[in-house]
Formats: C-alpha cells, sequence, structure tokens
C-alpha cells in the first residue's frame, strides 16, 4: 500500500491573488519548479502551471496582467492511501493539525505511483533472480535492475539511455510490443549471454509508453523448469505409488481432523463409501462411535513417539497400523498413520490354532482338516493361480507342481486336494527323495508277506492303497529310480498297482499330484528320467513362481510367520515399518521356507519390543555370510561406457537394499533428480 506522504513534494513557489504574471514566473524560475500556489489570508486558494501561464500570455502578451489561476485542488490526509478524485488535478497533502505537508498533481501522483511499483515489483524480481527493464517508446533504456546487470554482464551506467533493440539479438518483432502485445517465453541474447523471458507493453493513463523486459539467464531458466518437471515427475510417481499401495495412509492434524487419504482405503475400517468422506472429519467422532480401538493417533500424540500396533474394529476386521509423528521446529504439525488390513490373515492364524494336533509332519497320512501350512498371500499372480487351481479342482487330472525349492508347492497340493471333491478322503504326502531307493517301491506299493527278509508277516498296504479315493502328492519326484518310474508309469495308466512280492492287481482310485525343482525334460535328454512318464505326468503343468516375483506377499507371510513363533515361544514382538520394508527388498533365493527361517531367526535374535530395520539387514547381509555383489564391470569397453555400468549397478545395488531412490540419493552423495534421471534410462 501506498501513503499521500510517499509521494508528496514540498511547496516552494508562493504568490498572491494579486500578483501579476511577471511575478509568478520570476517566482517559479527561482523557485526552480513548474507550478506556483496562490494564497489569501496565508491560505492556499489556487495554482498556476507553467503550461497555464503560457497560455494566458498568448491571448495577451503583457507580462503585467492579474494572473488567472484553478481552483481543482483537495486537500487530503498525507497518511490516508493514495487514490484518484474526480475533476481534481492537485492533492495537497495535511498533517494532524491541518497543516500542509507537500503537494502532487494527479499526472505526478500517477508516474510515482508507477515507479514505486515498479520498485516494489523489482526489489521481488531481485529475489527470485529476475532481471528487469524497461524502455521508453523508442527503445531507449530508463531502468535497469541490479539482477539485470550481473545477469548480463553490462553496468547501469553502459545501458542506460542506449537503444535496447539495437543491444537484442532476437527472432521476435520487438515493436509489436509498442503496439500493445506481450511476448511470453522469448529466447535473446546479449552480450553473448543467452537469456528467456517476457516483454510486456507498460501503460499510464492506458497509453503505452515504453516496454518492460523480465527475463532469466536461459540456463538458470532451463535448470528451473527441469527441476518443476522432476517435481511434476516425482508427485506423478508418488501417486502412483500410493495408488498401488496395500497400505492406507493417513494424515491427521494435531487436533484430531484427517488431511488426507492416499493409497489403500480401508472401506471396511471406516465403514464409509470413499476417502473423500472421511477427509475433513475428526478422528474422535470416529472413536466416539466406537469404530475402532484403540485410537492410535491419540496415544502417538499423547507419547510423542512412533507407534505400531493392531487395531480392532466395530465388526471384526484387524487392522495393522504405525503412527509417526511429525515435527516443524518443535511443534507437532502432523501425525502421519500407514494402515494394512491383517483380518485374514489373522483368520489363518486362528484357525490353524484351533485345529486338530494329530496330524504329524512326518506322517505321510495327513487328513484334509489339518492343514498346518495355510496359503498365504496378498499378489495378483498368486490370486490368479489359486484360482486356476480351484477350477482344476473339479477334475481328477493328474497335476504336475515345479518351481524353485522352497516356494511352498506342498501348500498349493494341500489347497488343490481341499478343493477338489476328495477333500473328506486323505491326502497321502511322499517325499521320493527322502525314502532310500531299496525301500520306495515298497512303501508305495506295499508288500506280500515273505517278499523280502524283515517283512512283515502280514504283508503291507502302500500308500498308493492308503490314499484310495483321495489324492496322493508326490513330491520330488525327479529322485525316483527308473525302475519305480515304471511301476509309477503303470499305476497312472492302468489305475492299479502290484504289491512286492504279490502276483495279483489291485485297483486304486488315486488322484495324483506330482512336483519338482529339477528340469524333467533336461532329465530326460540325459536319460535320467521316462518320456512317456512325464507325459502321464505334465497333464496339467502349473508352475509356482519365486518368492522374488511375488513380493506383494513378503508382507503377509513376514506376519503370519512371526505371529506362528511369538505363539510357539511365547514370545511378543512386532516388525518396525522399515525393517518390513527391507525384508520386501530382499530377493529371496530360498523362497518361502528361507523367509521363514529369517522370521524365527529374527524374533529370536533381536532386542526391544519391534525387530528393527537394522536387525534384518545384519541378518541377511551379516550373520548368513552372505557377500553382496560388488559392482563391477566384467569386459573392456570404452572408459564412458564403463562408468555409465558402473553406475547402473550402484543404483539397482541401492534400490534393492534400501528400495528408494531418495536414501539411494543420500548413500551415492547426489540428488534424487540425478538419480531419478538415471532410472529412467535403465528402464528405457
Amino acid at each position: 500500500m501506498i501513503i499521500w506522504e510517499q509521494i508528496l513534494r514540498p511547496i516552494s513557489a508562493i504568490v498572491t491573488r494579486q500578483a501579476e504574471l511577471q511575478d509568478v514566473l520570476r517566482e517559479i524560475h527561482k523557485q526552480g519548479t513548474d507550478i506556483a500556489f496562490v494564497t489569501e489570508n496565508e491560505n492556499i486558494v489556487g495554482y498556476v502551471h507553467t503550461d497555464s501561464l503560457l497560455e494566458q500570455l498568448r491571448n495577451i502578451p503583457d507580462l503585467k496582467q492579474p494572473i488567472r489561476y484553478r481552483k481543482d485542488i483537495l486537500k487530503v490526509p498525507h497518511l490516508h492511501p493514495v487514490e484518484y478524485y474526480h475533476n481534481i488535478s492537485v492533492v495537497l497533502g495535511i498533517d494532524t493539525n491541518g497543516d500542509i505537508t507537500g503537494y502532487s498533481t494527479v499526472w505526478q501522483a500517477r508516474h510515482q505511483m508507477n515507479e514505486l511499483q515498479l520498485t516494489h515489483m523489482n526489489q521481488i524480481l531481485n529475489g527470485a533472480g529476475a532481471g528487469v527493464v524497461r524502455t521508453n517508446t523508442a527503445f531507449e533504456i530508463e531502468f535497469i535492475n541490479e539482477t539485470a546487470e550481473n545477469i548480463l554482464g553490462l553496468s547501469r551506467s553502459f545501458l542506460m539511455n542506449r537503444n535496447y533493440k539495437k543491444l537484442l539479438t532476437m527472432d521476435k518483432d520487438i515493436n509489436r510490443v509498442i503496439q500493445g502485445e506481450t511476448l511470453m517465453s522469448v529466447s535473446s541474447s546479449i552480450n553473448f549471454k543467452q537469456i528467456s523471458g517476457n516483454f510486456s507493453p507498460l501503460r499510464i493513463d492506458g497509453k503505452v509508453t515504453g516496454l518492460i523486459h523480465i527475463f532469466f539467464l536461459r540456463e538458470t531458466f532451463e535448470e528451473a523448469v527441469q527441476e518443476l518437471e522432476f517435481v511434476r515427475n516425482l508427485y506423478s510417481d508418488l501417486q502412483a505409488v500410493y495408488a498401488s499401495s496395500h497400505e492406507q495412509i493417513l494424515v491427521v492434524d494435531p487436533n484430531g481432523e484427517v488431511m488426507r487419504v492416499a493409497g489403500t482405503f480401508l472401506k471396511e475400517f471406516w465403514e464409509m463409501k470413499g476417502p473423500e468422506a472421511v477427509i475433513g472429519r475428526n478422528i474422535y467422532e470416529f472413536e466416539n462411535k466406537g469404530m475402532f480401538r484403540p485410537n492410535i493417533v491419540d496415544l502417538c500424540i499423547k507419547k510423542k513417539k512412533k507407534l505400531t500396533m493392531i487395531q480392532d474394529t466395530i465388526h471384526g476386521r484387524k487392522v495393522w497400523s504405525v503412527a509417526t509423528p511429525v515435527y516443524h521446529e518443535g511443534k507437532l504439525e502432523k501425525v502421519v498413520v500407514l494402515s494394512r488390513d491383517i483380518t485374514e490373515t489373522n483368520r489363518l492364524r486362528e484357525k490353524l490354532t484351533s485345529t486338530a494336533t494329530g496330524g504329524d509332519a512326518s506322517d505321510p497320512f495327513v487328513p484334509a482338516s489339518h492343514t498346518d501350512k495355510p496359503l498365504i498371500y496378498r499378489s495378483r499372480i498368486v490370486e490368479d493361480l489359486v484360482d486356476e487351481v480351484k477350477r482344476v479342482a473339479r477334475v481328477d487330472s493328474t497335476v504336475l507342481f515345479t518351481g524353485e525349492s522352497g516356494v511352498g508347492k506342498e501348500v498349493f497340493a494341500r489347497t488343490l486336494h481341499a478343493a477338489s471333491r476328495r477333500s473328506e478322503q486323505a491326502l497321502i504326502r511322499v517325499n521320493c527323495g527322502a525314502i532310500p531307493e531299496n525301500l520306495i517301491e515298497s512303501e508305495l506299493f506295499g508288500y506280500e508277506r515273505g517278499a523280502f527278509t524283515g517283512a512283515d508277516q502280514k504283508g503291507k498296504p502302500g500308500l498308493f492303497e492308503v490314499a484310495h479315493r483321495g489324492s496322493i502328492f508326490l513330491d520330488e519326484i525327479g529322485e525316483l529310480s527308473p525302475n519305480v518310474q515304471v511301476k509309477l508309469l503303470r499305476v497312472l495308466q492302468e489305475k492299479e498297482i502290484v504289491r512286492v512280492g504279490g502276483v495279483h492287481t489291485i485297483p486304486v482310485d488315486v488322484r495324483v499330484i506330482a512336483a519338482t525343482n529339477q528340469n524333467l525334460q533336461e532329465m530326460i535328454e540325459r536319460g535320467e528320467f521316462r518320456e512317456d512318464l512325464y507325459y502321464r505326468l505334465n497333464v496339467i503343468p502349473i508352475r509356482i513362481p519365486p518368492l522374488r516375483e511375488r513380493m506383494e506377499d513378503i508382507f503377509s507371510l513376514s506376519i503370519y510367520f512371526l505371529q506362528q513363533f511369538t505363539r510357539s515361544y511365547q514370545i511378543e514382538k512386532g516388525f518396525s515399518p522399515e525393517a518390513l520394508e527391507v525384508l520386501e527388498n530382499y530377493d529371496w533365493p530360498g523362497n518361502v521356507r528361507e523367509l521363514q527361517n529369517i522370521v524365527e531367526r529374527l524374533l529370536v535374535t533381536s532386542q526391544g519390543e519391534f525387530i528393527q530395520r537394522e536387525d534384518v539387514l545384519r541378518v541377511l547381509y551379516g550373520e548368513t555370510g552372505r557377500r553382496r555383489k560388488q559392482p563391477m564391470v566384467f569386459e573392456l569397453m570404452p572408459l564412458k561406457e564403463a562408468v555409465a555400468e558402473l553406475e547402473s549397478q550402484l543404483i539397482e545395488l541401492g534400490l534393492k537394499k534400501y528400495g528408494t531412490a531418495l536414501k539411494v540419493s543420500e548413500v551415492l552423495g547426489v540428488s534424487p533428480a540425478t538419480i531419478s534421471r538415471r532410472m529412467n534410462k535403465l528402464l528405457k
């Protein structure tokens, strides 16, 4: 806001009403001004301007004639904001005592207002690193700010009054600006400096009186644009991450009002249709209605530290939540809560707890109800796989599960059996690699009395007979000897078996489920596996993906295994979010079996209430003795390509370990923008 006092000028030339033209001209010349004020009884009653004096002389060329003065004067408080009045040409400022402090013509006021506004704008632009040049309609430079001097490398004394049009090199026609047009984002150069900015017409009283050029050094401008583009891309990436996240991200202010909700919206937690129904509501309102307990936000605010706990909803849902307080300059600014619905995982745990304990892990006979290894998953790839298994379960076709060791082939076999019409009958498990070769035949097909030395005198039915009307799971099928492979082929073809030492055939109605972590086709080429048996087993092949291809399952499996072991060892402990993040970014060469063992080790060896990130890093990369891959190149190549290859390997290693570009940038000592650009190159 600009007040009259800032633009008023002191009154210097004063004449009386009786003064002649020559008196006024003498006084104006003496005071070096262009206006004289007329007084009567020491009060200002009007004014004469040099323009009006010349007009009066032109009509009557007599210097001794009385002056004619104008009266369109207004007195205003000198501390009031500047404003313009109708039919007023001169303004007199007065103080609180009514004394006159100065004057200004309306034209001068408008001009000075523009100058002050331009000065204020220049101060703002200087702070923003923008150069400003103002010219008149002849393109003569009338104003240049300090930033423009620095950008152009030319002093104000050199540039003032020079023709700006002749100094600039540009493609656009600068005359268009004087005609009232604005030119945006124009690239130009001066003194070998490349600049980019806007040309705008300068208007006073609606008339173009010159132009304003606001510009940046093009290099700085392009860097700013790149940074803005990086921020835009980062924002877009974060939105995509939030949208694909399995967690709900809740931001609450210190008063409990929900500010933002992102990620997966937990409808059954809030009993609301969407996040827009929650935003703006108070968290204590939901607590008072009994929607959930405990209120982790309230506890986080009171304890002033990060909290992790399981919240129970009014309808029995269980939600794993982590609340983190965010402070700014020592004052609580907000609380961020990450939540994930673990109801199904918890139900599986409770189901496991309530099942009977009659099925021994070493016993091949396992009733369908004794499923001690439930299928835990959240990933879409396993969800589709389970749907396929359930479709296959409707028929009795032979199924061959393939996949790396530890991926859970037996669990999928149990799921297949449980979904079949044979689910009320037995599922017989056979580890073909664990039974000695001289016993595998009698174990599978049974034997008659006296079949061999040490045989039971009553004989013994084989596992195929025990599995009659049920299912048999042949794990590690590639370990069978050629002799047993022949007999297994007969069972698959004829649906009957012959006991060792027997001559009579025994019909069996069995669903065969096989599994292997070996490449049977390569074994066929080496003569280690029968081709005809392979085709009998490979009726419906199902590949179980390794854990590194379904990383979304790591969270659920980790929580499930931890709950199992906490119950077994009577140790109450939880995961910190950072610990789970490390687990989710590990490649798990040993798959689910390795994850289960690692979780058990973490529970037993870690200290404190929560398993921390450092605990997981120590177990995964330290105590196991597993060496981390060292970045290197393996062949001669141009140095530039070698540097690029090393950068790529370092970034991949960093992302694998830390998971986020921000953390990798801190470790590698570069900006997040650099990591983002390198990541984009890696993806192309």
